[in-house]
């Protein structure tokens, strides 16, 4: 989970809002129950879908976010395969209020062609495993969010794709994400991998791991981030802290 900034000054922000309140379907619209007073979250949603204006927000999101899910941090396809879903951070269906607020909204990874063949393919009891982030949240509410400047610090990872919460609730947002699930753990490791080791299989020297660590948040020439780059760079600042106090140790001894 890497933070997420939201810019309300960004022109397809603007007129998609201007839209929400045309029709009252913005949070101080919906805060008066008498406004659209048959109208819950979910139906709130499925209106602001046909807006004008919605598919250039997605589009903005999908920029806004560097082209990786809000939760995991793999790579979002857009515009010509969008495996994406707009997930809501507060659910739709407890506060319909931000059913249609772009602050509520972020972009999550949905299941790919194969995570959904290997979910067929699974003993029934075993199918829900296959689900993680939007698809596995569901209606849960999250106690650490991609909106909070220091969400990334309640999120350790290994070298070997795996990811702890820091404390329990962080461990209950894991849990909920299914962050753990073996399809990101393997997917995760393999882009570790390609940043740690060198083609015969060696660690890279920590001169090289430290510029990699400069290097894995930036955005490309196209303004996208590299693949679960918050992950690496977890990664990263362990190996190096770890490299660092076994340094230390030898010139003691």
């Amino acid at each position: 989970m890497k933070y997420i900034e939201k810019n309300f000054e960004a022109c397809e922000v603007v007129a998609y809002e201007k839209e929400l309140a045309e029709n009252q379907l913005d949070k101080e619209s919906l805060a008066d129950n008498s406004i659209h007073p048959s109208l819950q979250g979910p139906d709130v949603y499925d209106l602001v879908k046909s807006f004008s204006t919605f598919k250039d927000l997605k589009e903005w999101m999908f920029k806004e976010q560097g082209g990786i899910c809000c939760y995991c941090g793999c790579r979002l396809e857009y515009p010509n395969h969008p495996q994406y879903v707009v997930e809501h951070v507060f659910p739709k269906d407890k506060n319909r209020m931000l059913a249609g607020e772009y602050e509520n909204f972020l972009l999550s990874c949905r299941p790919t062609i194969e995570e959904e063949q290997g979910r067929m393919a699974a003993p029934k009891k075993e199918k829900k495993s296959f689900f993680h982030c939007d698809k596995a949240k569901e209606s849960e509410i999250l106690t650490i969010t991609p909106l909070q400047e220091d969400c990334q610090q309640f999120f350790k990872y290994d070298e070997f794709g795996g990811v702890v919460g820091a404390d329990d609730k962080a461990q209950k947002d894991v849990d909920t994400l299914n962050l753990n699930c073996k399809w990101l753990s393997k997917r995760r490791e393999a882009a570790i991998d390609g940043e740690i080791y060198d083609e015969d299989g060696n660690l890279l020297p920590d001169e090289e791991l430290r510029q990699r660590l400069d290097s894995i948040m930036n955005l490309d020439k196209d303004g996208m981030h590299t693949e679960f780059c918050f992950v690496i760079k977890s990664v990263l600042q362990s190996l190096l802290s770890q490299n660092d106090a076994e340094g230390k140790l030898v010139r003691i001894l």
